[in-house]
């Protein structure tokens, strides 16, 4: 199989979807330079990356699927993503000034903040935007003399098949997955206006029916979703404007519960594994005994689709310890479940303030690359060096789960997906460095292997044999 890169969570739809709300609603324009196009591409000219710098605003998109290819990435899960109300019905209101400062800070559009401000279901928005992905499914673009085309899969045999060396067509396989199962209906106003479970379940009947069902879902959002309690997630800007505190860290729904075993279920092999990405760690612990009370005899895998480590009391103040990053119990289950953990290419998830202020300073490109680099490399060495304490294989686990295009900060130098192949560089560089140290934080000579192979396994290889398993 081609060896291209894999991101198991970013949103490729998220900008264009919303940019067609200002034209014809929900298309996905065939004519590559509209901004209501997926393959739309809008790399960061200076003043864009200053301020993402000044303010961690990204206002350019990262994830277009022109920027994917010329990254070499072409494996990725496209999330969905029905933007929650509050989100825009926030502290600023919902007049002109806050549409204006919305849109500015997301860049989907006014009509599209209009549109979410004035919704009233957010599983019809889930359809529209699957719909839209649809619509350009299988077509070829010729692009800087170049073929693309992106193909929304149904199993893995199509992901092989697509991919195949030598292949003139530069392809981009998709799993569909989406972003906070608020998307099946729920949370729209648990106070006043609570989900009916009947319809919710039917909502999620329907998801998996549809023609490429998804490969996971991520359980939890931003915001209260009736289903589970969420952790702290929007800081800066957004989170000064957002109010996240109703039901903030709280845990399972009876509501959530049945979501949950209705994801499961794998009548018909139509199992939808659960990001856990999002849930509060009191959720996340309730989910873990669920799945080893009630499915005690499988092994259904866990999936953190993108965040970052907590560290333990040797290297804490590398990390960011807070409840939307994962501790080392999290990790060992999610190994243990054969399952994946995306790293997230965030400075808010990635490093600890004062880690980042170490890792700022220099203007030289290569100076950059390699200093930010070595920020995903102590995740993945981190997580590598806790399993081999624990007699388990050290490097399958860890991926790239970017997050690129659902509104975060990245990494300085990693603008887009267009950069992932001098990220596969510069980790290269890091793992060589490992290596030629001895490797002497593993203990197990099996966890000794080579430094192409850690950062093909991080950059592709987990990822493909992950869902060579599970779709």
């Amino acid at each position: 199989m081609k060896n291209v890169f894999a991101d198991i969570h970013c949103h490729p739809t998220m900008k264009s979807y919303g940019q067609s709300f200002n034209r014809e609603q929900g298309t996905n324009s065939s004519r590559t330079n509209d901004r209501s196009s997926i393959w739309y591409y809008d790399p960061p000219n200076l003043s864009d990356k200053l301020l993402n710098f000044v303010g961690g605003i990204t206002r350019f998109s990262q994830s277009n699927l022109t920027a994917l290819g010329y990254g070499n990435v072409g494996l990725i899960c496209a999330s969905l993503y029905p933007i929650e109300k509050l989100f825009f019905n926030n502290h600023l209101g919902s007049g002109k000034i806050s549409d204006v400062v919305n849109n500015f800070i997301t860049g989907v559009g006014k009509k599209r903040v209009d549109f979410i401000q004035s919704s009233a279901d957010y599983f019809t928005d889930l359809e529209q935007e699957y719909a839209f992905l649809q619509q350009l499914d299988g077509k070829i673009y010729t692009i800087d003399n170049q073929k693309y085309r992106y193909v929304i899969v149904k199993s893995y045999a199509e992901v092989e098949s697509l991919l195949i060396e030598n292949d003139p067509v530069f392809t981009i396989a998709i799993l569909i997955t989406f972003e906070g199962c608020h998307a099946l209906g729920t949370g729209m106003d648990p106070v006043n206006k609570p989900s009916e479970e009947a319809l919710i379940l039917s909502n999620l009947d329907k998801v998996k029916n549809w023609p490429h069902k998804p490969l996971f879902v991520t359980f939890a959002h931003h915001f209260y979703n009736e289903l589970c309690g969420q952790a702290k997630s929007l800081k800066g800007i957004v989170g000064t404007v957002c109010d996240q505190s109703y039901k903030l860290g709280e845990g399972f729904t009876e509501l959530g519960k049945s979501v949950a075993r209705k994801l499961l279920d794998n009548t018909n092999g139509k199992r939808i594994l659960i990001d856990i990405k999002h849930m509060s760690r009191k959720s996340r612990l309730e989910y873990f005994d669920m799945l080893a009370t009630e499915y005690s005899n499988e092994r259904i895998p866990i999936v953190a689709s993108h965040g970052g480590v907590c560290g333990n009391e040797t290297d804490r103040h590398f990390f960011v310890d807070e409840e939307i990053n994962f501790y080392d119990d999290e990790l060992l289950l999610i190994a243990r479940s054969r399952g994946l953990f995306g790293v997230q290419l965030d400075e808010r998830r990635i490093a600890s303030k004062a880690e980042l202020e170490n890792t700022k300073g220099s203007i030289l490109r290569k100076k950059i690359l390699y200093n930010w680099s070595r920020l995903v490399w102590r995740q993945i060495e981190h997580i590598a060096i806790l399993l081999d304490a624990n007699g388990l294989f050290a490097w399958d686990i860890q991926c790239l789960g970017s997050d690129y295009d659902g509104i975060v900060d990245p990494i300085n130098g990693y603008w887009t997906s267009e950069e992932f192949q001098f990220l596969d560089d510069y980790l290269l560089k890091h793992a060589y460095n490992f290596e030629n140290n001895g490797m002497k934080n593993l203990h197990l000579e099996h966890n000794k292997i080579a430094a192409e192979q850690i950062v093909n396994r991080f950059m592709s290889l987990n990822v493909q044999e992950f869902v060579s398993r599970n779709f």
